[in-house]
């Protein structure tokens, strides 16, 4: 059969000829195509050759910098080796001692660290320094206490007792000896007036630690009463009380039914840590007594007990002494609000707020109370 073609075909496949202004606008549209195609190859080749000089370059200024700053310190920066109330320093977990079966007390160091470093904090009063948690990028703030001899007066001693659900006294006891605890500070929490008469301290638990601060600070200068509660005997084995208190015949018979455990004597190989630190600070100063409270033996500071500790004066006459007399309420948030209330935020930073608790039914006249 004969094809057909037809007519509106035939001329569509007949050749065309270009006219001299079309083949030229052929030829520009070629060029273009091509000069964009030849930029497209080149510039990965000329990109990585930029980035590979820019790499090279900041390495070099990064390592000189490192070198000169490692070697001349020549940067405005603070070192990392420098203890500042600003950074994190890393101190080396050193020794660890067992107190009880909850709380211990870590000693950390550092070979850097410049002889006599915390010798203007010990004479100031109650003093601090935070400890981090990496993990979790929190920080929790420890009280030192005081150097046992001159040859550890350059290391961090903390009475730090694990909580059930404490991330940084957790985390600090579970580090091995010899890793590394990142510190900031020192801060100061409360410093002690130059005319200080008498201080009577209310301490629960590990909050006895800023008592023997303030016991190492004044020395045997001003009168001081320690009365120091603890939930169980393991955290004060051997601490006997300076001026034991005799209960009522209820709290007698009390204990008589309820088989209380009564306090053993100890010798001095027994006694606890933190017992032995204040026996030794009473050596020292005679004017200073410590009276030991325990609630599993149901032993507890009472007013009566607050009452009598502020009724005491220190041996010189009444016309001689004229200093500020101090209640010091140091420990648990629960113990310091039952005694003297809570603390209050104010523009971002935790004041002292109104004397509350069992303090503020007392009659005070001029002591004055102070919670840590």
């Amino acid at each position: 059969m004969r094809c057909i073609t037809r007519p509106g075909f035939q001329s569509s496949i007949r050749p065309r000829t270009l006219t001299s202004n079309q083949y030229l606008i052929l030829r520009r549209d070629f060029a273009i195509k091509q000069h964009t195609t030849s930029n497209v190859h080149n510039a990965p080749i000329k990109a990585k050759r930029s980035s590979i000089r820019g790499f090279a370059t900041g390495l070099f200024f990064f390592g000189t910098g490192w070198f000169l700053n490692s070697h001349f310190n020549i940067l405005s920066f603070s070192s990392p080796e420098s203890l500042n109330d600003l950074t994190f320093t890393p101190f080396a977990l050193t020794n660890k001692e067992t107190v009880s079966s909850t709380s211990a007390i870590f000693t950390l160091s550092q070979s850097h660290i410049p002889f006599g470093t915390f010798d203007q904090w010990w004479k100031k009063g109650v003093w601090s320094i935070d400890i981090k948690q990496p993990q979790l990028q929190i920080a929790r703030a420890y009280t030192p206490l005081p150097p046992l001899d001159a040859s550890d007066s350059d290391v961090l001693r903390l009475l730090v007792r694990k909580e059930r659900r404490g991330e940084v006294s957790g985390y600090l006891h579970r580090r091995p000896q010899g890793a590394d605890v990142e510190i900031r500070g020192p801060a100061i929490e409360y410093e002690l007036p130059e005319n200080v008469d008498q201080i009577v301290f209310l301490a629960g638990g590990t909050g006895v630690a800023p008592a023997i601060q303030v016991a190492y600070a004044l020395g045997d200068k001003v009168r001081i009463s320690v009365l120091w509660a603890n939930r169980s005997r393991e955290d004060c084995v051997g601490g006997q009380s300076d001026d034991p208190y005799t209960p009522g015949w209820y709290a007698s018979l009390k204990d008589f039914f309820a088989n209380t455990p009564q306090p053993r004597d100890a010798s001095g190989s027994d006694k606890s840590l933190i017992v032995k630190q204040l026996d030794s600070l009473k050596q020292a100063n005679k004017a200073l007594t410590v009276d030991y409270f325990v609630d599993e033996e149901n032993t507890y500071i009472q007013p009566q007990i607050v009452r009598k500790a502020v009724a005491q004066t220190s041996n010189e006459p009444a016309s001689v002494s004229k200093g500020k007399k101090i209640i010091l309420v140091s420990g648990p948030e629960g113990f310091i609000n039952h005694w003297a209330g809570p603390k209050q935020w104010l523009n971002g930073r935790e004041v002292q707020g109104p004397l509350g608790g069992a303090l503020s039914h007392m009659d005070l006249k001029d002591w004055q109370v102070v919670k840590l």
